[in-house]
């Protein structure tokens, strides 16, 4: 089984020395595996008819062979039957280079998905595949219990891939929801897909929500007799969070990495108040319970008292961010956390601080855009 992350999402893919510290953290676990399918990376998705350029590519050859096992994959976008011999290039120059697994994905493509799109795939990836021994993980179109409820002929799709897929193959799956709260009802999926199950566990992801990362721990979200990847974060600071908590939900201590410089209070409240996509932390929930009561007038002055030390911790955390590998990716969302504090203290300062910070928020500097405010029900806005 594998254990490790995906650099999966959309956006700017990882420098080479990003990609080098991810996987010297990965090393420290028993077997760890990183799979390569970045979606901006042009030669891995848009370019993949292509071959990679020399720089690119003796980079990316750098990263295969090392103690972290390195899956290399292609996303043949918009192919066409008789061009499997260029993916299957690019997949065995990989090989050769000392990959240790191979990958196709066919995710997230504007196609209708029946039957003969999940034949026509397979076809595509076993005649790319043949010559490999290596183990292969392919991603279907259909990689979610969501997507075949919400895709016309999505089952019809799933029937056609269990029937065609080569034996010992394996098909990821992301769970009940392209970001699942939790990682149920996969011995479902496989018989869905007809193979072996590799979760592509989108928990950490963050290229849906571009104000927002997540930090929560992985402990007891490891789904016991399967495959699990955590597809990380394109800010690289929470992608190096996201492997400490991995190392530890696979029962390693909990080591800060040192490249996060020093833990601080400000990563401390980053890590409550960007928990995951549902709730804040335990500790973050009491304290967002306790603001919500000073807005009313009883506990004001501890609220206020709180909310002057986290500002300051804020500010310090956001000034430091400089000196890390990444930190400016960091930067616009520590910054929101700070503006967002210091709104709160504005507010609890004031006569009303209800109505301070609805006009705060809401009227003075509208806090979302208008189609954000649409879709959350603020449709009452009125201009600054």
């Amino acid at each position: 089984m594998y254990l490790g992350i995906i650099e999966g999402y959309y956006g700017k893919p990882y420098t080479h020395r990003q990609r080098r510290m991810l996987l010297e953290e990965l090393s420290q676990m028993d077997s760890p595996v990183y799979f390569y399918a970045p979606k901006d990376d042009p030669w891995h998705r848009i370019l993949w008819r292509e071959p990679y350029p020399a720089e690119e590519w003796r980079e990316l050859a750098g990263c295969m062979g090392g103690a972290t096992s390195f899956f290399f994959s292609v996303s043949p976008w918009q192919f066409q039957d008789g061009q499997w011999r260029m993916a299957s290039d690019k997949l065995l120059r990989a090989e050769d280079s000392g990959a240790a697994g191979l990958g196709i994905l066919f995710d997230d493509v504007p196609e209708e998905s029946a039957g003969e799109l999940a034949r026509r795939q397979l076809e595509f990836a076993e005649r790319a595949l043949e010559r490999t021994e290596l183990p292969v993980v392919l991603c279907p179109s259909v990689y979610c219990t969501e997507l075949m409820e919400r895709y016309p002929g999505g089952g019809e799709y799933l029937q056609a891939w269990r029937e065609c897929i080569p034996s010992g193959w394996s098909s990821f799956w992301t769970g009940p929801g392209v970001v699942s709260r939790e990682l149920s009802s996969l011995g479902s999926a496989e018989e869905l897909l007809g193979s072996p199950v590799v979760v592509w566990d989108n928990l950490h992801a963050t290229d849906w929500c571009l104000r927002r990362i997540y930090l929560g721990g992985l402990s007891g979200r490891r789904p016991p007799g399967h495959s699990w990847l955590v597809n990380t974060s394109e800010v690289f600071p929470a992608a190096l969070h996201s492997v400490m908590e991995l190392r530890a939900a696979g029962g390693l201590p909990r080591e800060w990495p040192a490249g996060l410089g020093e833990p601080s209070p400000g990563w401390q409240l980053m890590e409550e108040f960007h928990h995951d996509p549902w709730n804040p932390g335990e500790t973050g929930g009491e304290i967002l319970a306790r603001l919500n009561e000073a807005l009313d007038g009883p506990g004001t002055r501890e609220a206020t008292e709180w909310l002057q030390g986290a500002v300051a911790d804020m500010d310090s955390f956001t000034r430091d961010l400089s000196v890390i590998e990444g930190g400016w990716q960091l930067l616009p969302v520590a910054r929101d956390l700070f503006r967002t504090l210091s709104i709160l203290l504005r507010a609890l300062s004031s006569s009303d601080p209800r109505k301070t910070l609805h006009y705060l928020m809401e009227e003075r500097l509208p806090y979302e855009n208008p189609l954000a405010a649409l879709a959350s029900g603020f449709t009452d806005r009125r201009n600054p």
